[in-house]
């Protein structure tokens, strides 16, 4: 066979398998209130109100029902327009699964934002569920929920989660959190939140940077956040998309 129909065969597998590949990718993402489903043909349903889809397999989403609603916003576990829930929602079956829905701690958010969700994540095995809620007006608190047993941890101050997907630390977190700055000579302190690595009980590990993450449309590319991530051979969900 001529080398030229060889190649040609070839450029035709490459095209034909990776372009079909990359066409067939299903996406959630959010258009002002709603989520959008857009398939593998590229069609458009919108999935109702909600917010935070993270891909969490080929086929599954991880999902926030309910409005977005931020810090001292109107809110009530007993009215369901009124709270946020978290669901897996199925692109195979177009059904959606409920995983929590309960209030985090009155003892420390208070009943106002006990059911309200800003941020959510789920541990690679599917045991864990991260959910960061607007407990403070400075910052927010991150409930840490073991689905098996019910039980729930807390770790104040922090803003957003995001889970790592591959490499060796696969299953840690990310996560910005509020801290106060050593005092010294001319400043008393400051609060910052930094990025920090942190382990899938929440417990630090190490502060990673002092920056923030702007994905679409921003401005702040966070480089020393993707430096750490491409190092370790990891990656988050953050905005939308994936990181680095």
């Amino acid at each position: 066979m001529p080398t030229n129909r060889v190649f040609s065969l070839v450029a035709f597998f490459f095209v034909s398998f990776f372009g079909l590949s990359e066409s067939r990718a299903q996406r959630v993402y959010q258009r002002g209130p709603d989520l959008m489903f857009e398939d593998a043909e590229g069609r458009l349903s919108s999935l109702g109100v909600g917010f935070n889809a993270v891909p969490i397999s080929d086929r599954k989403f991880l999902l926030i029902r309910g409005k977005e609603m931020g810090y001292g916003e109107e809110s009530s576990c007993e009215r369901p327009a009124a709270k946020n829930r978290v669901v897996v929602y199925d692109t195979r079956t177009n059904n959606e699964s409920l995983l929590f829905d309960k209030p985090l701690s009155d003892r420390i958010m208070g009943h106002d934002a006990a059911c309200v969700y800003e941020h959510a994540d789920l541990s690679p095995s599917g045991s864990t569920l991260y959910i960061v809620s607007p407990c403070y007006a400075t910052s927010g608190c991150l409930a840490i929920i073991d689905l098996v047993t019910g039980e729930i941890r807390f770790v104040p101050g922090v803003m957003d989660v995001f889970v790592i997907r591959g490499g060796s630390n696969a299953g840690d977190l990310i996560y910005s959190r509020r801290l106060l700055s050593k005092p010294s000579k001319d400043d008393p302190g400051h609060p910052y939140y930094p990025y920090i690595h942190a382990r899938p009980d929440g417990s630090q590990i190490a502060i990673i940077s002092n920056e923030a993450l702007a994905l679409v449309g921003g401005n702040a590319p966070a480089p020393i956040l993707r430096a750490f991530l491409r190092r370790i051979h990891g990656r988050i969900f953050a905005q939308g998309e994936w990181v680095p």
